[in-house]
Formats: C-alpha cells, structure tokens, sequence
C-alpha cells in the first residue's frame, strides 16, 4: 500500500528573531560578556607574536597585541587616542609601542610616555593614558584579562598543566559561529555514539561507539558528564568536564578500556573563547603521554596553528564532499546557524547535559547582575586547582544497576579526595574501586 505523505512545510514558522543573548552575546555591556570579563582568556599562542604588532579580537573588541624589545607583552586598543590611526601599524620599541603616524609613544599599560612632537611637560601626558589590558604568558600561550582591575583574579594553575609527565603542545582553532554552540558539545556525550562512531565512520576509539550510561554531576568548577560504557570485560568510566565559564578537559582522544587504569588524566585542556558573536576560536594544550595514547595514533606535528590531530575540527581539513560523508564537530557545531536558535529546538532526555550547561552560565549571569561577587577557583594545600576529568577503566562484568552504583562511587571519591595531590588522588581511587568489585564478590 503506497504511504500517504503529509508534508507542512510552508506552514512551519521559522522565528529567528530571539537568540538568546542573555547567553550567546559577548559584546561589552551584555550580559554574558561582563561573565566573560571576569576571567582570564586565551589570546593567541606565542608563536604568533613576531616583531610587528598583531589585530586580534576577543569578547567583541579590536585589540593589538605585541611584544615589545624587552620581551613585556602589550594588549592596546585598536586606535590610536590621539587620531584614530590603528595601533597595528606601530612601531615596536624597546618599551611599549609607537604609533607610526604621529609618533605617541604607549607603554604596555597605556601609559603615554610621550606624545610624538609635542613638549616633555604637555600636560596631554598625563591627560590621556590608551585602553590596555593585563596579560600572562604560560607555556606557549598568551592569555589576558579584559574586566575591571579590582576584580582581576590570580591567573588559575590546573593540576594537569603541572604535570611533567605530559607533553604538552599549544594549538589554536578558529569556528565561525557562537562561542556557545561549540562549548555545549563537550556537555553532549550521546553526540559521541552518533557523529564519531555510527554516522561516520569511527573518529576516535572504537569503545567510544559503545552504548553508555550518562549521568551529570556538579563540580567546585562546573560540571561533568559521566559515561560508563561494559567494554568486553572491563567496566569503564569517564568524567569530561567543563570549567566555567568556557574551559574544557576531555579524557583520551583513542581511549579503548583494553586495560585496568584508575584516574588516567586528561588528553587536553582548551577554551572557547568568543572572538565577539559569531565567531569563536578553541585554544588550549594537546597533551602526550604512553598512557593517554599507547598506540602512537596521535600526531604531535599536526598541532598547532589551525591545525590538531584528529577528525573534523576544522574548514580545510577535508573537501565539502568529504565532509558530507563523515562530518565531525566542526560541520555540526557551525550547520546549527551562525548562533543557534534555541527557540527552535526540541530538547529531549538525551540534551540534559546541554541543558544543565546552558543553565549554569545563566546562573552566574543573573548572580552578577544581583551584585554577587564571583568566587575564583581556589588552589589546594599542594598548590594547584585540582580538576575532575578522568578514565578509569577496571576489569569487571557488572550489569547496568552495578555499573551505576560503580561509577557513582568512583565520582564521590574523586570529588572527596580533591585536596589531594594528583597521586594520591589516583591511589585513592584504585583503592575505592578494587574495594567496591570485592564487595560485590
């Protein structure tokens, strides 16, 4: 019997007037954007520095970066006070930057240390001072503070960026759409089953296509989603994480559970941070060890610039064809517009984690606007801010309700034992999980 079709679309309303900026803009002002200033973000990595001044954006606004003679970094606002004229034209000095038209010379907080050809004791050198912010520089990558001075925090040292185990390499990833869009992917693990195992192909390690439990926790920094996949007869579980208000871990890239690990550290560390609206660029640090990839299907050569080592993260990686037969983050996350309409979506069981993530900046969103003061991440007795991304993977053949109550225990421990050092941490956890499958026994 021939199927009678019913098809609606002209009488399908597609409103894209409200795109929800109280989370998706980032200019100035908005709502999201003054979150977003009360933290530290990438810029650029130091590579890209050279001895001429670069035009970069974050958070809306036009800015150049340099370094100057002495080896001090400057973030100035794009024009020139005197006249307009950008400041990427300048010229680099032994202190701060000149600009090439009029010669007024800016040190790399602003200060005008001289007005080109007007007099030493113009009172124009104390009147004007050029909108700058404070920078640090940390292994490779350039980040800056673009909120009010008295509310600057310490610049933040993750437990994994003091680990000397890892190799760790800087890239950068420019994504023409909102900052948003690309952030919530790492709080949608079910994404992982579909786009990087079943639609296209296996992106990454195969146990990764394998059905898994979900549930969502609350962290000191954010939150994390918890899979935990029976691979063979080795439960495995893994915790990606989100550091508000756009920081990232996820566990490693080729992860296969074929072997008994606890508290095995993440493969990378980046941020999304907004360029200004419609625009976003990944930033952060590719990390090595045996461990996170003991078969060597990593390419330490392919990071950097543009550039990371595994499938669809980027525009010119692969042809439009190619991408159409197996698409990756990139074509999802920029296909949704170029800020996503959440007006138009139908969220379902499967998007809880999105949801969760879309309402925790939300929060602290409407906690700044009531005038509550924004509580940094605090360092431990060992002097870093421990983080909660991790695999750990133990050979067991537990079935669904073991295998939550298994992960459930194994999160509590993580979250218990933070003030720990990182292997004691470890130590901690293979003890609670070695305890918790000879109970069952």
């Amino acid at each position: 019997m021939e199927k009678n079709y019913s098809f609606n679309g002209y009488n399908k309303d597609i409103d894209l007037s409200d795109l929800d900026g109280e989370i998706t803009f980032v200019d100035k002002g908005s709502p999201c954007g003054e979150l977003m200033r009360r933290y530290w973000h990438p810029v650029i990595l130091s590579e890209e520095l050279s001895d001429l001044p670069k035009l970069v954006k974050i958070l809306g606004e036009e800015l150049v970066i340099f370094r100057d003679k002495s080896g001090k970094i400057g973030l100035l606002h794009k024009h020139c006070p005197h006249r307009g004229a950008s400041l990427e034209f300048g010229i680099i000095a032994d202190c701060g930057l000149i600009c090439s038209y009029h010669g007024w010379h800016f040190d790399i907080d602003g200060s005008l240390i001289k007005a080109g050809s007007e007099p030493t004791k113009s009172p124009v050198h104390k009147r004007v001072k050029q909108g700058a912010y404070p920078t640090h520089e940390y292994e490779g990558i350039i980040f800056a503070y673009l909120g009010p001075e008295e509310t600057k925090p310490e610049f933040p040292l993750y437990d994994v960026q003091e680990n000397k185990k890892l190799k760790k390499i800087p890239f950068s990833i420019e994504i023409p759409c909102n900052w948003l869009q690309v952030y919530e992917n790492t709080q949608d693990p079910i994404h992982v089953i579909h786009l990087h195992a079943r639609s296209s192909g296996v992106q990454f390690g195969v146990a990764s296509g394998v059905d898994q439990i979900i549930e969502y926790d609350d962290t000191p920094l954010g939150m994390i989603n918890i899979q935990t996949r029976l691979v063979g007869n080795h439960v495995w579980t893994r915790t990606t994480e989100s550091i508000l208000p756009n920081g990232n871990q996820t566990g490693a890239i080729w992860e296969e559970a074929e072997k008994e690990k606890f508290f095995q550290r993440t493969s990378m560390l980046r941020w999304m941070v907004p360029l200004d609206n419609t625009n976003t660029k990944t930033v952060g640090w590719r990390y090595f060890s045996e461990d996170l990839d003991p078969r060597s299907q990593g390419d330490e050569t392919l990071i950097g610039l543009e550039s990371i080592d595994f499938v669809g993260q980027t525009k010119d990686e692969r042809s439009y064809v190619e991408s159409q037969k197996q698409p990756g983050d990139y074509e999802a996350q920029v296909s949704q517009r170029p800020i996503a309409v959440h007006k138009l979506e139908n969220l379902a069981s499967s998007d809880t984690g999105v949801a969760k993530l879309r309402n925790m900046i939300r929060k602290s969103i409407r906690d700044l606007e009531k005038g509550v003061k924004i509580s940094p991440p605090k360092k431990n007795e060992c002097g870093h801010i421990s983080t909660y991304t991790q695999d750990t993977v133990i050979k067991a053949n537990l079935n669904e309700e073991q295998q939550r109550k298994f992960s459930r225990s194994l999160i509590a421990n993580i979250k218990s034992n933070d003030k720990l050092s990182p292997d004691l941490r470890q130590k901690k956890v293979m003890e609670n999980c070695r305890k918790f499958i000879k109970d069952l026994s």
